[in-house]
């Protein structure tokens, strides 16, 4: 009786350990994954916008006259 108990504690660690091992990996490339991701850097920038007048740009932003 103590070697049957013994063995399926040891099946059900195992069992345990090997589904801990595979969420932690599943975590580990996921978040590789995202690393990847985050880094990606975009070859170029098309900004497409019409000037705004220097009187409205400092009615709708106080800063920039401060900026420049």
């Amino acid at each position: 009786m103590k070697t049957a108990n013994r063995l399926a504690v040891l099946a059900f660690a195992v069992a345990l350990n090997v589904g801990a091992l595979a969420a932690l990996h599943i975590a580990m490339v996921d978040g590789a994954e995202h690393a990847l991701a985050a880094n990606q850097e975009f070859e170029h920038v098309v900004v497409s916008a019409s000037r705004t007048p220097a009187a409205i740009a400092n009615s709708t932003c106080p800063t920039a006259s401060k900026a420049l």
